[in-house]
């Protein structure tokens, strides 16, 4: 029988340092655990989305930004067990019992990135004192995430929009660069600008004549006091022609005053109101003239007999010179 050869010293030390590895890999496991509550008593809860894109099982559950749980399941719901139009996937959790109280029915699941380019995760919010909790089993209300391809497309299109802005402007600066156009000419002809300075130079000497009282009409309405005197006598005449009429004197001041005058106009308003009543109801002759159509027409033929009767006189008036006889 061959006796085995003796345990070295090297062997037994790298026998003793793969039992430390093994015990710091299980002492890792356990805090690791712990800090997750891995470990811990769950309870699950369901919650309904139109889309659970990047969301996996095993993804976090936060509640108020700390980590409670963990995504057990992710499901599509067929089309004919689905209670609303936009829930189409199920998405199972499960909760650390610990924060069961935190949870009620007016908290919210929301989808959510780590980081911008990190993995989804579901952070729930903490409900209100005064609302139910939520049970095992029961529906945790969603809300809506973000739509980050729909947020690119957007930033995409105001990009180019951006682009194609650019581009007009870097070619409207080249046109007035060049001097094309109003705003180039403006830029570069030095017509513009000689013809300001002239322009401030009459202005100035304009306005220096005034100030000495060489500029005629308006020297005068800024230095003469006459102008203004005579507006202040005006205004004044102005005062007392109103005061008079406000006191009922003169005729205006009746026609203010007095209601005589409203009451003649109403009157006489209202008897030429009735006189046209009887007139469209065709009293008297008027009324037989407006209402009656023989009136016109015996009008119409003296108008016509008349007007032969004047054409004939004017061809042969002899004929209407009575005969005179002397004896």
């Amino acid at each position: 029988m061959r006796r085995s050869s003796p345990l070295t010293w090297e062997e037994a030390r790298v026998g003793l340092l793969i039992m430390a590895a093994l015990a710091a890999l299980a002492g890792g496991v356990f805090f690791v655990g712990s800090a997750g509550h891995v470990f811990g008593e769950r309870f699950r809860l369901v919650t309904l989305m139109n889309s659970a894109s990047g969301l996996a099982p095993g993804a976090s559950v936060q509640l108020a930004g700390q980590n409670v749980g963990q995504v057990a399941r992710v499901e599509l719901i067929p089309p004919e067990a689905r209670s609303n139009e936009g829930e189409a996937v199920a998405v199972t959790l499960a909760v650390n019992r610990n924060v069961a109280s935190q949870i009620r029915t007016d908290s919210r699941a929301h989808i959510q990135t780590q980081g911008l380019l990190g993995d989804r995760l579901i952070n729930i919010s903490p409900g209100s004192p005064d609302a139910p909790r939520l049970s095992a089993g029961d529906t945790l209300t969603s809300v809506e995430p973000l739509d980050y391809q729909q947020v690119l497309n957007e930033a995409s299109g105001a990009v180019s929009n951006l682009t194609t802005i650019t581009r007009d402007l870097s070619s409207l600066t080249e046109r007035i660069a060049r001097g094309e156009g109003t705003a180039g000419r403006l830029l570069l002809d030095p017509t513009l600008y000689r013809r300001m300075v002239s322009l401030s130079g009459s202005l100035d000497s304009t306005l220096t004549a005034v100030n000495r009282g060489d500029g005629g009409t308006l020297s005068r309405l800024l230095h003469d006091d006459e102008l203004y005197s005579r507006m202040v006598a005006s205004a004044a005449s102005l005062d007392t022609i109103t005061a008079r009429v406000s006191e009922g004197e003169g005729s205006l001041g009746r026609m203010v005053a007095s209601d005589s005058l409203y009451r003649s106009v109403s009157g006489a308003a209202g008897r030429a109101d009735s006189l046209l009543q009887r007139i469209l109801a065709g009293e008297g002759t008027a009324g037989r003239m407006v209402t009656q159509d023989s009136m016109y027409d015996e009008l119409l033929r003296t108008l016509v007999d008349l007007n032969a009767t004047l054409e004939e006189m004017r061809q042969n008036p002899r004929r209407f010179i009575p005969p005179v006889s002397v004896f």
